[in-house]
């Protein structure tokens, strides 16, 4: 049995090198599907013998297309009973996907902590030039009363799989359209979501072409600090604003949210618990 990534990536130059170095021990096989402007990402990807490179497909752009074209770069190397993991350079993982490639179940969905740039990191951030973000930033934002935002990350190959290549809508589900319907395990494993990790303005263009994160995307922004937030300045989304807490390494993460997490059902609602039963989302 073993572990591919299907690695999606534009323009992450400022990034894409940390989420290498810590992630491709994870996996057996990576696919990177880059879709960017220059030759960063390609040189980065030479170094590494388990990394498989390839450019954008023609025609749409798609969260299916994309990850059938990463997986047509992996079939020959995979074969039935492989785990599959849906990457993103701003997505690094706190928990290891090999701890749970033995579960039974074959689809797995991961919990993201968002990781937005605090105003007390506006000054490290410009004297780095906007550099290092997985090591400027340390706060993590999640939504408030609300059911834990999950999303599908890993899948296992256990039949064909099938993909949108029709539909032109962007962002669809980045497993097979046929796996959509698999039991879902109540362990839900954790990863940051570096989602506006360069808080740059000159970054977003009009039509969101250029956009690192769905954060204020193609709107026009008054400067640098609406890209920071804080307590008195919270993230929001469909006006409603998020928690905010601070953490200094990943075992910090683990002790607070379990190893992993599980979804546990609290009178009506559904709810996040850690390895302590106490309620951590």
């Amino acid at each position: 049995m073993k572990l591919h990534a299907i690695l999606i990536t534009r323009n992450d130059d400022l990034i894409i090198g940390d989420w290498l170095r810590r992630h491709h021990g994870f996996f057996d096989t990576i696919a990177v599907v880059d879709g960017s402007d220059g030759t960063y990402t390609r040189t980065l990807c030479a170094d590494y013998a388990n990394v498989r490179y390839d450019r954008d497909p023609p025609g749409p752009i798609t969260d299916q297309t994309l990850r059938h074209r990463g997986y047509e770069m992996l079939r020959d190397a995979a074969t039935e009973g492989d785990w599959f993991f849906a990457a993103h350079p701003d997505e690094f993982l706190i928990h290891d996907p090999r701890s749970l490639m033995s579960i039974t179940a074959n689809v797995v969905m991961w919990l993201p902590l968002h990781i937005l740039p605090h105003t007390t990191e506006i000054e490290a951030w410009r004297a780095a030039e906007g550099r290092h973000p997985t090591t400027l930033f340390s706060h993590f934002w999640w939504r408030r009363g609300a059911v834990p935002h999950c999303e599908y990350r890993m899948w296992k190959l256990v039949r064909e799989p099938v993909w949108d290549l029709v539909s032109t809508q962007p962002s669809t589900t980045v497993i097979p359209m046929n796996y959509m319907g698999e039991a879902i395990p109540t362990l839900v494993p954790i990863y940051l979501h570096y989602k506006c990790y360069n808080p740059r303005p000159d970054l977003y263009e009009a039509d969101g072409r250029l956009k690192k994160s769905n954060l204020n995307t193609g709107m026009p922004t008054a400067g640098q600090g609406e890209y920071f937030f804080d307590d008195d300045h919270p993230y929001m989304e469909q006006g409603v604003a998020w928690n905010v807490a601070r953490f200094t390494t990943p075992a910090d993460l683990v002790a607070r949210f379990g190893n992993p997490p599980r979804l546990v059902q609290v009178g009506n609602e559904l709810t996040m618990v850690n390895d302590e039963g106490a309620i951590v989302h």
